[in-house]
């Protein structure tokens, strides 16, 4: 016989095993055993060392008396010991899905090699009910050894590329915290969760649901925008009104069906070759396509009818998505109806018209003769899959969707502060300055990141720099004595250059400067001194750097610059690093580095945002708003314009929230009310937040979630949130009596369940949407707030969880 741990202390497990002649086991507690059922593989207890023992003599007594034995230590007498052996049970699952396609199916994936241990590719698929009473709901079951199970659901379909079939996860359950089981302690008769039904997306009264992410190196999410004066009509001398827009997608290498071509009144085509219906390569290589109107009230996605949605020019902002696994041979069949719901014309997107990752097209259509009769322009983005990581992305621990509720973060703006424009304590967007903020209290720290020429990311706020240049008969470098008025007069140059044009080590040996400096603002700091500096001290800190130097306790707020084209026809950069790879490399640092540190991204850039949130499944992401301004030149992205349509923006993304200007919100903070009727986070930035006054109106009377303001700390004292809700959790823990682990701070950067809404009122009657016992908590607060409950304590205010509809 051989005895296999199964389990670490308090809890242990062995197994018997008919098949081994020897019993390995090192207990030298005394045990209390409990007697069970006997089942085919037969579980007991030992009683001191183990050793060499007669199979024969002892498997029928210990069989008999002793089939189960469970370790575990009591509170107060550690030699009384309870032990238990996991043996197999079969646990149950069955879950109900609402408004399930037909394409789709649900999987279950969890924390054992059978539920494809985090890995959505090799999760397990469930089987439809065929009770036609019970036709949304799927069921299925395995043999589990573990005393926990944890797991979650997801939706998902298959789409074919030239290696077979892929699973796409289309939604999935990303609550902080899977689903999870007992085993053992809930089993009756080797059979576990047998009568308990879960609904999707509801778990521990919160529902949580997310847009899945892409996985496949081959896998591409394409979303076609129309907007502004997409629709133009050669021959109608009135604008017509409420025309409706309907894109449909198609591989070109397999025939279209019927309703994908367009038909003419004269002539006959030529034959199509006969296409082999066995062929796998026949099978869809992409997704259906859904719309979102980003001009609507309710801006989520959704499937499109027959005859398109409605497209008026300058009003309306139309989003179509689709996911394919051969973008190459992706095309868009594009259809025009009148109001009356019939077709004027249409056209194709060929793929050759989408060659880059990102672009605008223009495309005429033609009516059923043939005849040109308008045109469609149509902005477009290639979303790729993140391909820069070692091992895949699993489904064990989100944040995506992860917010708790608690008095608003406080975020130190570029670390310690604006210190080129303004004056600041240190440099900004240093490791000393990072560091300078958290050591001030800062919760979050707030800082841009780009790339350099040799596409390594770095901290630095502005597109370009400076640099010093020498004329023919001046220095190379001004003296160190040389004041700023004398910089005027010397026979230094400066010359502008965009960082990305710069290598690394360029950005850290050239006399570089700020794009203020030549203004002599007083108490603004240069961009690099001419004396010697500590390494935490020089600026272009690597993201890397800043991941593995700066106090863990700080969350990173990593705002990913990318340049725009602005109102006044100015693009901030030209000529830029392909969207693709410039997201792959700063997730990539991120992923590999972050550890446990709390992460949130936002950028101002809307495509950007969609970039991150679809090529990552762990982190969650703010879209940042300028909105209507006098202090800043505007952009040209009508997604930017005003902070209502960026609500709408981060809604239809599927974004945890919207990082909103001051100077827009104390105008009208109408968009903040709007933010929270959708159950978003929300966030404010911006110059107005210098003045205390207005960081309070924002604290207390718009409730927002998070502010970012310069210098820190310095005027008010203040502890960074997250170690004082540790220590005061471990003050109460030590009041209870309980031991306290030790451990790294928790990841929880953000959170929050979106999509928080209560389920039907039927499935309240007939199923238990709490799910499971063994974890009700979404985190460990909820667990110490109960404990403050019981010991009578005031003065603990662990703020709860907030759901996000």
């Amino acid at each position: 016989m051989h005895f296999t741990r199964r389990a670490v202390s308090p809890r242990a497990s062995f197994v018997f095993d008919r098949h081994v002649g020897t019993i390995n086991s090192s207990l030298s507690r005394r045990p209390r055993i409990s007697e069970c059922p006997e089942e085919e593989e037969e579980e007991f207890c030992l009683f001191g060392s183990g050793g060499d023992v007669d199979v024969e003599e002892m498997r029928q007594p210990m069989q008999e008396a002793i089939p189960e034995i469970i370790l575990e230590e009591e509170e107060e007498d550690n030699d009384h010991l309870v032990m238990s052996v996991a043996r197999p049970v079969r646990v149950h699952f069955a879950v109900d899905v609402e408004n399930l396609q037909s394409h789709q199916s649900v999987y279950v994936v969890g924390s054992t090699d059978v539920l494809g241990a985090w890995e959505a590719k090799r999760a397990m698929p469930l089987v439809q009910d065929p009770d036609r009473n019970y036709s949304m709901r799927w069921k299925g079951s395995i043999m589990s050894e573990v005393d926990q199970l944890k797991f979650r659901y997801f939706i998902g379909y298959n789409l074919m590329s030239d290696q077979g079939e892929k699973l796409i996860v289309d939604k999935w359950e990303a609550f902080l915290h899977p689903r999870s089981t007992l085993c053992s302690a809930e089993s009756r008769n080797g059979e576990c969760r047998v009568d308990r039904v879960d609904l999707f997306g509801y778990y521990a009264g919160r529902k949580c649901v997310s847009d899945g992410w892409l996985q496949h190196p081959d896998e591409n999410q394409i979303l076609l925008r129309l907007h502004g004066n997409a629709l133009k009509f050669y021959k109608t001398a009135k604008e017509r009104k409420n025309c409706r827009v309907k894109m449909t997608p198609l591989d070109v290498r397999f025939k279209a069906p019927p309703s994908g071509h367009i038909s003419f009144s004269y002539g006959e085509d030529e034959e199509d070759e006969e296409e082999d219906p066995n062929n796998a390569s026949n099978k869809c290589t992409h997704s259906a396509t859904h719309v979102a109107v980003l001009s609507d009230p309710r801006p989520k996605f959704y499937d499109q009818e027959e005859t398109g949605v409605v497209f008026n020019n300058n009003k309306d902002y139309l989003v179509f998505r689709t996911h394919c696994l051969a973008a190459e041979f992706l095309a868009f069949y594009i259809e025009i109806f009148s109001e009356e719901r019939k077709r004027i014309g249409a056209c194709y997107a060929l793929p050759s018209a989408l060659q880059d990752a990102s672009g605008i097209i223009h495309l005429p259509f033609i009516n059923s003769s043939g005849r040109p009769i308008g045109q469609v322009s149509i902005e477009y983005l290639c979303v790729r899959a993140l391909t820069r990581l070692d091992e895949p992305q699993l489904m064990d621990q989100t944040y995506c969707r992860h917010w708790k509720k608690r008095n608003a973060l406080e975020v130190g703006h570029r670390g310690a502060g604006n210190s080129y424009t303004k004056f600041a304590m240190a440099r900004e967007n240093t490791i000393h300055s990072l560091n300078t903020a958290a050591k001030n209290g800062a919760d979050y720290v707030e800082f841009d990141v780009q790339l350099t020429k040799d596409r390594i990311a770095v901290i630095y706020h502005d597109f370009h720099v400076l640099v010093s240049v020498a004329r023919r008969d001046g220095h190379a470098l001004p003296p160190p004595t040389m004041t700023r008025e004398q910089l005027d007069s010397s026979n230094l140059d400066f010359h502008e250059l965009p960082v990305k044009d710069l290598k690394l080590s360029q950005l850290k040996l050239l006399m570089l400067d700020h794009l203020s400096f030549p203004q002599k603002k007083e108490n603004v700091k240069k961009l690099v001194e001419v004396s010697e500096e500590e390494e935490d001290f020089k600026p272009f800190p690597t993201l890397v750097e800043a991941l593995t130097k700066v106090d863990p306790d700080v969350g990173f707020n990593v705002e990913v610059k990318y340049p725009m084209m602005q109102n006044n026809g100015e693009h901030e950069c030209d000529h830029y690093f392909e969207r693709n790879l410039f997201v792959d490399i700063i997730l990539a640092d991120v992923l590999k580095h972050a550890a446990n540190r709390r992460i949130m991204f936002s950028s101002f850039d809307p495509d950007i945002c969609s970039m991150v949130a679809t090529k990552q499944n762990k982190y969650p992401v703010l879209f940042l708003c300028v909105g209507e301004t006098q202090r800043y030149t505007p952009f040209q992205d009508q997604r930017t314009s005003t902070s209502m349509t960026a609500v709408n923006f981060a809604v239809g993304a599927d974004l945890l929230g919207v990082n909103f200007n001051s100077e827009d919100l104390l105008k009208d903070p109408m968009p903040v009310k709007k933010a929270n009727e959708f159950g978003m986070v929300t966030f404010v930035w911006g110059e107005d937040l210098d003045k205390k006054e207005n960081i309070n109106y924002f604290k207390k009377e718009l409730g927002v979630d998070g502010v970012i303001y310069d210098r820190i700390g310095e005027e008010e004292r203040r502890r960074n949130v997250f170690i004082v809700e540790r220590e005061q959790k471990r003050a109460l823990l030590s009041c209870s009596g309980a031991s306290t682990p030790q451990r790294a701070p928790s990841p929880s950067p953000v959170s929050s369940e979106n999509n928080n809404t209560s389920p039907p009122l039927s499935a309240k009657l007939t199923r238990n949407t709490q799910s499971d016992s063994a974890l009700l908590e979404e985190n460990e607060d909820d667990e110490v707030e109960g404990l403050a409950d019981k010991l009578n304590i005031t003065g603990f205010q662990s703020a709860p969880m907030v759901s996000i509809k």
